[in-house]
């Protein structure tokens, strides 16, 4: 089993702040990946493959336009 990530590991794959993370769960739960819910407790964890399906479901890929030559 792979580790578990915390808050801060996630906000550093994404290149947020953790309170930014923390208000977008409550204000905009699809702007951050999907947490585990960890029965009786209140912990913010993330699954390393969940992170990486949701980060792959939303890249735009780059298709060159709008470059300069």
């Amino acid at each position: 089993m792979t580790p578990l990530l915390d808050l801060s590991d996630v906000a550093r794959l994404l290149r947020r702040s953790t309170e930014t993370i923390k208000r977008d769960m409550r204000r905009n739960p699809g702007a951050v990946p999907p947490r585990l819910m960890l029965p009786q407790t209140r912990l913010l964890r993330w699954r390393m493959e969940d992170v990486e399906a949701w980060l792959a479901a939303h890249a735009i890929p780059n298709t060159g336009e709008g470059e300069k030559a």
